[in-house]
């Protein structure tokens, strides 16, 4: 048997996605700009209906240019996230969350069965959609974005499932 080792080096560009946080948007900056903005606009007939709907156009822009001049935007960091597969996990995840903060807080046995449920639901659903995802995985890219995400979760053991 060969039990040489294998290294593959992989090359390429990962896409950046950029958001403006609106935490660090500087306010001062921008109030001063949207005063000067406005202050710029055009003089508007705001008694027919064409000149409310140009000066709301008008007031609209002034608002985006300014937050976007003063809230740059910034890369979004890729760290070591879980997987959110939809929305419906998300919901079912949240509400596992607060039936257990609320069974801490109340020490009600029956809370503490409905937590249990909640919870055997939400891991029935996840294996689910795990095991349908796995089953539609048919190339190399796919399977690979599949090992990096489960390789981030120390409980799940990869391997062959036979």
């Amino acid at each position: 048997m060969d039990r040489r080792h294998i290294l593959f080096t992989l090359q390429g560009s990962v896409p950046v996605r950029l958001i403006r946080n609106p935490r660090g948007t500087n306010w001062g900056s921008f109030r001063g700009d949207l005063k000067d903005r406005l202050d710029r606009g055009p003089e508007m007939n705001m008694k027919n209906e064409a000149g409310l709907g140009l000066a709301i156009h008008w007031v609209q822009q002034a608002l985006i240019s300014a937050y976007e001049n003063n809230c740059p935007l910034r890369p979004v960091k890729i760290g070591r996230q879980s997987l959110t597969w939809t929305l419906e996990f998300e919901s079912l995840r949240r509400g596992v969350r607060q039936l257990f903060n609320k069974c801490r807080s109340d020490k009600n046995p029956h809370s503490w069965k409905l937590y249990r449920e909640a919870q055997r639901k939400y891991r029935k659903e996840v294996r689910s959609a795990l095991r349908t995802f796995c089953s539609s995985v048919n190339d190399l890219s796919r399977s690979a974005r599949l090992h990096g995400v489960l390789s981030r979760d120390p409980k799940i053991k990869l391997g062959f499932f036979g």
